[in-house]
């Protein structure tokens, strides 16, 4: 980030006023994107103290109407370190990384894209993980194919995006610096087809450098699991615990000397909004059109989504819904025990597998956006799950 240009899968870094610099989107943004947009600034910008993420230090609109997100300038990033890292920088690097995540998700925000190209360094050396949110990444869909070695496997399928496919990343980006590599071997020449087979199909192999701790390994692994339920919650502790020892450092919670741009509140309105009762207790779930105007919301109305219930497969659910319009979906799932729910992005589809764990309980809706407004279905519950307003 510290060229005057460097062009990335869907926005333009360019040089910024002082030590800053501006990612440039190539179209201006609609209404609902740049009210989701502040909404996950505002979540990321009242986390104190601010652990390890770059911030956003202002939201702005070019004089031709892009949009611009100014952020500090940094050094370089971790894609362009060659070859393996030695063990305590990959345990200092990787704890920064664990510690972001770790604070977004506690404040209701997923990265949606950990690789190595993302993880930065200040002019200090301080690591730092940018470019959170999923807003942008679905409002510009990069080439499925871009770091699809770093990608998990249920984002490359189907672009679901959330905690667990950020601890995916996490163990991608771990594995990077213990081996030099991304988890699955880059082919030269290979077909996409078949690249794609192999990424999809072929295990993770494991780390064999023998200074690297036993343990260290084993949660490398486990962020690597190809089933997302696998995949540990714990990674800072186990990554605190790995270190001991070891001849660093590590603040237990670095501050950035540089203070985010409060973003502005976006504007009052009356989202979607279900209240899902699993088992007992009530998850509130989150809209998915953030921000739209009160006479937007149409509900209910002539439009109406139908959804079946569930075909239950164990491991994954298939659901499938009709209307009698052409509507942008989002599937809202909750599951028992779980504090928030999931919104996953189905767009034009009117079907959907979602990855589920054996023996919870999970309800869910499909709520869809037309030119006129917004729509729900009605909750369908799995496993008896009580689903009510």
């Amino acid at each position: 980030m510290s060229s005057a240009f460097e062009k990335g899968p869907t926005a333009t870094v360019v040089a910024g006023p002082g030590d800053s610099v501006l990612k440039v989107y190539p179209v201006p943004l609609d209404r609902e994107t740049r009210s989701a947009l502040a909404r996950e600034q505002a979540l990321l910008s009242a986390i104190e103290p601010f652990p390890a993420i770059l911030p956003v230090l202002e939201v702005g609109t070019l004089t031709d109407g892009r949009t611009s997100l100014r952020m500090p300038r940094c050094d370089r990033s971790l894609a362009t370190m060659t070859g393996p890292l030695p063990v305590d920088e990959t345990l200092r690097v990787g704890q920064a990384v664990a510690r972001a995540l770790a604070a977004a998700h506690t404040a209701g925000v997923v990265h949606g894209s950990v690789t190595p190209r993302n993880v930065l360094f200040l002019p200090s050396g301080e690591p730092v993980l940018a470019d959170f949110g999923v807003t942008l990444r679905q409002r510009f869909r990069r080439d499925p194919l871009y770091e699809l070695e770093f990608t998990a496997p249920e984002t490359v399928r189907d672009q679901t995006m959330d905690e667990r496919a950020d601890r995916y990343g996490l163990g991608a980006v771990l594995h990077f610096m213990l081996t030099g590599e991304p988890p699955h071997r880059t082919v030269v020449g290979e077909q996409p087809a078949a690249r794609l087979h192999r990424v999809l199909a072929e295990p993770v192999p494991p780390i064999t450098r023998s200074d690297v701790p036993g343990e260290l390994v084993t949660l490398v692994g486990e962020l690597l699991a190809a089933e997302p339920g696998r995949r540990p919650e714990d990674a800072l502790s186990r990554l605190r615990g790995a270190s001991s020892g070891l001849p660093f450092d590590l603040p237990a919670e670095p501050v950035l000397v540089l203070e985010p741009a409060r973003p502005p509140r976006p504007r009052r309105g009356s989202g979607l909004v279900a209240g899902i009762l699993a088992g007992a207790g009530v998850i509130a779930a989150v809209s998915w059109f953030l921000a739209t105007k009160d006479d937007d919301v149409v509900t209910p109305g002539p439009i109406a989504i139908d959804l079946s219930p569930p075909a239950d497969h164990g491991t994954y659910v298939e659901l499938s819904w009709t209307s009698n319009a052409e509507l942008d979906y989002a599937v809202v799932m909750a599951e028992e025990g779980r504090a928030e729910p999931q919104v996953l992005m189905a767009r034009r589809s009117d079907r959907f597998r979602v990855e589920v764990r054996p023996g919870l309980r999970y309800c869910f809706q499909v709520q869809g956006k037309g030119p006129r407004g917004t729509y729900e279905s009605g909750f369908q519950p799995l496993r008896g799950a009580v689903c009510t307003r």
